[in-house]
């Protein structure tokens, strides 16, 4: 995809603990850049970044945790920020593959597996009157190619904001969910009105009831800022209640600010996404929540043109977004602390030394250990 479009791989929250499963599961992604589509050139000068980088980050932190901040590291065209096909995923890796840590030491990883079950997926939909030409017929057009390359066992969901609601809950046909998507391509008529952004986002998370494995949402918008009446604590509740992760396409003015570096999702409110910050709550709520963001400025006026080519691509991200949403590890721990840090084991590593986990940063704490019952003392008769 192109170099000048950020294509973010942020951290990835792809199940909940279903019946029978033990509490502390965490979802977890392993990406591995892919360069065979660039130039030897490009792609060995890339690779020789990250050598150094990485030598870098081990001097200066002599244990496997350094990962954590490799998997951060940088924007475009590194790991634990491209979206495939810039990255592959690695699966068949076992437990002893992963290693993990929170502030009070070493986390067994009981288990490790690779689920691909049923999936909910709700698209949140900016409709707008001065959404750009070029920014609805890329709704209609991802949503459109998405639902074409969706599985039969997959559950879907159509909400939008910022214009006249429609709202198609689950056990709407795609049918349906298709002609509404493709109905996004023309301006609506009648005054403006309808839920901010946020709102509806935060009106979505209400639509799955009983969380399950997957659970997710797709926010197709120029930005969250504007008028809204949910406040971001609130839909930082709700999501991390029900472990619902938030992919989003970004279609409006951005910048490559980076307002996570050294913070932690409960850190994020109000105030740190003021009309002045391009990246607003989407990548917020894409970062802590674990999906993808997918940058595309479409309010460039006529400077931007949206060719068939680059249309094709951006429908191609989202087929792989939603491959992101119906395949991931299920990591099984015997607990989840505060700074929980997810790695590879050094075996894996070396075989993949550029290779990132991503996984949720926020998440509930939890203990699969119990305490056991004391014994109760003996009545006499």
């Amino acid at each position: 995809m192109r170099s000048d479009v950020a294509c973010t791989l942020l951290v990835l929250i792809c199940a909940a603990p279903s019946a029978g499963q033990l509490p502390c599961s965490v979802p977890a992604d392993v990406l591995v850049p892919d360069l065979s589509s660039l130039p030897k050139t490009q792609a060995d000068a890339m690779v020789a970044e990250w050598k150094q980088h990485i030598q870098e980050m081990r001097e200066h932190r002599r244990d496997w945790s350094w990962q954590v901040d490799w998997g951060l590291f940088g924007s475009v065209g590194r790991p634990g920020s491209c979206l495939p096909p810039d990255c592959a995923s690695v699966a068949n890796l076992s437990a002893e593959g992963f290693v993990a840590r929170d502030k009070n030491g070493p986390v067994r990883v009981r288990s490790a597996t690779y689920d691909r079950g049923p999936r909910r997926i709700v698209f949140v939909v900016e409709n707008a009157k001065k959404m750009p030409v070029a920014a609805r017929k890329i709704e209609a057009a991802v949503i459109s190619h998405i639902l074409a390359k969706a599985r039969p066992q997959d559950s879907f969901a159509l909400l939008t904001a910022r214009g006249p609601g429609l709202a198609l809950r689950f056990g709407s046909s795609r049918d349906a969910i298709r002609a509404a998507a493709e109905q996004l391509g023309n301006p609506p008529q009648g005054e403006p009105g309808g839920e901010g952004v946020l709102d509806a986002v935060l009106e979505a998370t209400t639509w799955f009831q009983q969380p399950q494995p997957g659970d997710s949402i797709i926010v197709m918008a120029l930005r969250l800022e504007g008028k809204h009446n949910a406040s971001f604590s609130d839909l930082r509740a709700a999501v991390t209640a029900g472990r619902i992760r938030v992919f989003g396409f970004q279609l409006g003015e951005y910048s490559y600010e980076d307002l996570g570096r050294g913070r932690t999702f409960e850190s994020w409110d109000v105030q740190d996404f003021g009309r002045s910050v391009l990246f607003d709550w989407i990548r917020a709520l894409a970062e802590a929540t674990g999906g993808a963001l997918v940058l595309e400025n479409t309010e460039e006026g006529k400077q931007y043109k949206l060719t068939d080519d680059r249309l094709k691509e951006l429908q191609v991200g989202g087929e792989m977004i939603y491959r992101r949403v119906v395949e991931c590890y299920i990591l099984q721990l015997d607990s989840i602390g505060p700074h929980l840090v997810i790695g590879l084991a050094p075996p894996v590593l070396e075989q993949l030394p550029w290779a990132s986990v991503v996984y949720p940063k926020s998440l509930p704490p939890c203990s699969n250990t119990t305490t056991p019952t004391p014994a109760q003392p003996e009545t006499t008769k």
